[in-house]
């Protein structure tokens, strides 16, 4: 295997395990796993190789199983009927209540009243404070974390130097002089 090859595999290990800490890694007051509610796609994150002779032609990230359906939502976001978020995704119905329910359960969100004082957790109140979800969701839309993204612009500056010694090394191997009956191969 070249030094590059083995460049670019520690390369997307790297990208990968920094995508996970990037994913979640956000900290709100008490919220430790902002943007994770499962973290299903965070365990689903992972790169494929695509592999020609000895050499690797491609990588390409992304998410794999039920994940890899919503992660180009969570990664891009979506943008909003009245906020643009400068997503390629945009809603134009209202996203079902349902999936907030589950949320909020999952979450253990604790409901409140116009007041701030707490609310009964009842199933009439959490499907009302589904729906205003949705509707707040359906209008401003959901910020990207672009994990892959920040994973990248963290990684890349640390190999840089690494992919340039790699492909000196490569090259280095490559080159062979020949001088009458004399071969210098390196």
């Amino acid at each position: 295997m070249s030094e590059l090859n083995k460049v670019l595999l520690a390369f997307s290990d790297d990208i990968v395990k920094s995508a996970k800490r990037h994913l979640g890694g956000r900290k709100i007051g008490k919220n430790k796993n902002y943007g994770v509610a499962s973290g299903q796609l965070r365990q689903s994150l992972s790169y494929k190789i695509r592999v020609r002779g000895n050499d690797i032609r491609e990588v390409t990230f992304g998410a794999k199983g039920k994940a890899a359906k919503y992660a180009p939502f969570i990664h891009f976001g979506v943008n909003g009927t009245q906020k643009d978020r400068k997503s390629p995704f945009t809603y134009r119905k209202q996203p079902p209540s349902s999936v907030f329910v589950k949320w909020i359960k999952q979450k253990g969100i604790k409901l409140r009243d116009e007041k701030g004082r707490f609310k009964k957790q009842s199933e009439s109140n959490i499907k009302s404070a589904a729906f205003l979800i949705a509707r707040s969701v359906k209008k401003r839309g959901i910020v990207g974390l672009r994990f892959y993204e920040k994973a990248y612009a963290a990684v890349s500056k640390r190999y840089e130097a690494k992919f340039g010694a790699a492909v000196a090394e490569d090259i280095a191997g490559k080159l062979k002089a020949t001088l009458g009956n004399i071969t210098i191969k390196n």
